[in-house]
């Protein structure tokens, strides 16, 4: 018996079906034609956020403050980290390096909220967290510690002034998710804490089969 898979074109208004192909190896032929994240990004489920205000580095290994915190509160869905970025805004004439430390939280109760925007990736209006909402955001908050591991390479500064100092981003590609009740927290590290000071933040997608934050 002769059996054939076939796929349905979407942007196709007839739905005509095509047949998939594969190479003399038995391997199906994919290609992806669009960067990665740009399906769900164009869904309007891709957020980013990142604190408001400096706050000043951790000089050890992160324990249990939590520069920031972004928690789940959305029954049913789980926040997917693509990305977790830093910026040394302001920094002085010492030598330092800095890396960034991120985990994510078993379950645990709501932080008081921080109401740090959430901003679109693909154009829709930015959302302002509340204390019920389903997503909420916190700044300095105290957690347990869950596996703090650092994200991306770290970055050596200089001994020369520099307001700002430098910016870098980590990607991480889904290896952090946080489902209901739970929180992803992030905190940057310096060797010198007194010599700059951060701003921390995350993108991040919302996940199910039908994503709708509003």
């Amino acid at each position: 018996m002769d059996f054939r898979l076939l796929g349905t074109r979407r942007s196709d208004d007839r739905g005509d079906a095509r047949a998939l192909q594969i190479n003399e190896q038995d391997e199906l032929f994919i290609a992806q034609g669009m960067p990665a994240y740009a399906e769900m990004t164009r869904q309007g489920d891709g957020w980013t956020v990142q604190t408001s205000t400096l706050l000043t580095p951790d000089a050890a290994y992160p324990g249990t403050n939590a520069s920031l915190e972004v928690f789940n509160n959305f029954p049913g869905w789980t926040i997917v980290v693509a990305e977790v970025f830093a910026a040394e805004v302001l920094s002085t004439a010492v030598a330092h390096a800095s890396q960034i430390f991120a985990m994510v939280t078993t379950k645990k109760a709501a932080p008081s909220l921080g109401a740090l925007v959430l901003a679109s990736l693909n154009g829709r209006n930015a959302i302002t967290p509340t204390a019920n909402g389903p997503i909420i955001t916190a700044v300095g908050t105290t957690v347990v510690a869950n596996g703090w591991r650092p994200w991306g390479a770290g970055i050596g500064w200089g001994v020369a002034a520099a307001t700002p100092g430098m910016a870098y981003s980590a990607r991480v590609d889904g290896m952090l998710q946080a489902p209901y009740q739970c929180s992803v927290c992030l905190t940057p590290m310096n060797s010198v804490a007194t010599a700059s000071s951060f701003q921390v933040g995350m993108t991040f997608y919302l996940v199910r089969q039908e994503s709708r934050l509003t």
